[in-house]
């Protein structure tokens, strides 16, 4: 199966360093080998609760991109239930399709257009390395062509 980009994943009994479980990735580039992946973090949220909000929030020197719980981002109504954030500094990852073919995959829904660009935004003008802002600024300039 192909997934386009913004695609919001979830792997099934996904192998953590330590545990086994349920994982959300969304799709943010795809070629003939492999995909693009970022992680989604529920259960552990490393900063002040009063700071949650929708968007790009940075506490110290932490930067991350909070999906608030209950907020409708998903062209068929996909929201999470619980906040949810993508750390800007290390939930970037890279899958080939083999190992894509491998998971126990449901796709949820595809990030709304807006949505998607606020994300990839945010990453672009994070404290990233260059493979990677190059990566994000091509995927900005596909979405706005």
């Amino acid at each position: 199966m192909t997934y386009p980009l913004g695609s919001i994943l979830l792997v099934f009994d996904y192998q953590l360093p330590t545990t086994i479980k349920d994982k959300f990735f969304i799709v943010i580039g795809e070629n003939k080998h492999k995909y693009n992946l970022l992680s989604m973090t529920t259960s552990q949220i490393y900063f002040d609760p009063k700071f949650i909000r929708h968007g790009v929030i940075k506490d110290r020197n932490m930067s991350v991109y909070c999906f608030e719980c209950g907020k409708i981002i998903g062209k068929n109504g996909f929201y999470f239930h619980k906040n949810t954030i993508v750390s800007h500094r290390s939930n970037i990852h890279c899958f080939t399709k083999e190992k894509i073919a491998k998971l126990n995959i449901q796709l949820q829904d595809i990030l709304l257009k807006e949505e998607f660009a606020n994300l990839i935004y945010s990453f672009h003008q994070s404290n990233i390395p260059n493979k990677y802002k190059i990566m994000f600024e091509q995927i900005l300039n596909e979405l706005y062509e």
